[in-house]
């Protein structure tokens, strides 16, 4: 298992040289740029909110206090940032499913130099995607009230901050995961099934996804290299097996590197 947890973390850092390459570019920078403008309206919106607030709050505070100004700012931004970081990763991972289902299509593609049959029209791809987000936030939130009803009680919740954590990986390798083995016509319910007798691989790419979306800004170009990371980890790890026991996809390897097919 500490075996599959470090292979799990390789995958997503090879992500990034994956979201490189030429034809993949399109599918990382156009749902990046719509996020973008999305949080940076949010943003300016937010601002625009608050600024009566402080002003109210200003009102009430005596003139020798003044100074405290700086201060209510730095409160409201630190708020604002939290509920940005909190609400990003959702409501991103919505906005680019249908970008993220086609990028790991063609990456999968030139990894194998095999079309995916997948059978399913470009529009139901993009329908089937977004139903799958929305289906997955319903499961996110059930769970999370279940861990969080966890904390209060006594003993139990001293594991409460290492489930969470776990959890939290796992969700995120199910985020991820979706695009390839949705691609290939695996149910939420099948890729739950399948990535459990694989735990540990998942335990460390979600864990590893986990680390980089903490971190402000990094978090904006995760979401496509976790896409990367996922599909590699599907052709290489989880894709079925043929009847003499090899995988039914593989990748050409040239040393440590990846070759893709032109």
């Amino acid at each position: 298992m500490i075996t599959d947890i470090g292979r799990g973390a390789a995958y997503l850092a090879q992500g990034f040289s994956l979201v490189r390459r030429p034809g993949i570019r399109r599918y990382v920078l156009i749902p990046l740029g719509i996020n973008i403008l999305l949080f940076g309206g949010f943003i300016w919106w937010g601002y625009s909110q608050f600024q009566p607030l402080v002003q109210w709050l200003l009102d009430w505070v005596p003139s020798w206090l003044g100074f405290l100004e700086w201060l209510i700012w730095a409160v409201i931004t630190s708020m604002t940032a939290v509920i940005v970081f909190f609400t990003f990763t959702p409501i991103a991972n919505v906005i680019a499913a249908p970008f993220n289902a086609i990028m790991s299509e063609k990456l999968e593609e030139m990894l194998t130099g095999h079309k995916v049959n997948s059978g399913i029209s470009l529009g139901q791809l993009i329908v089937d995607s977004i139903k799958s987000q929305l289906g997955k936030l319903v499961y996110i939130t059930v769970w999370s009230i279940g861990l969080f009803l966890v904390g209060f009680i006594p003993v139990i919740n001293l594991v409460s901050p290492f489930l969470w954590f776990v959890f939290g990986a796992w969700l995120l390798t199910l985020e991820y995961m979706d695009y390839p083995m949705g691609n290939h016509d695996q149910t939420f319910q099948q890729q739950k099934d399948h990535l459990k007798k694989r735990n540990g691989l998942a335990l460390g790419f979600g864990g590893m996804v986990m680390a980089l979306t903490s971190i402000p800004v990094v978090n904006f170009i995760v979401i496509p290299v976790a896409v990367a990371g996922a599909t590699l980890m599907y052709v290489r790890e989880l894709a079925p097996q043929t009847s003499s026991g090899s995988r039914e996809l593989q990748t050409r390897d040239v040393g440590s590197e990846i070759e893709i097919p032109d």
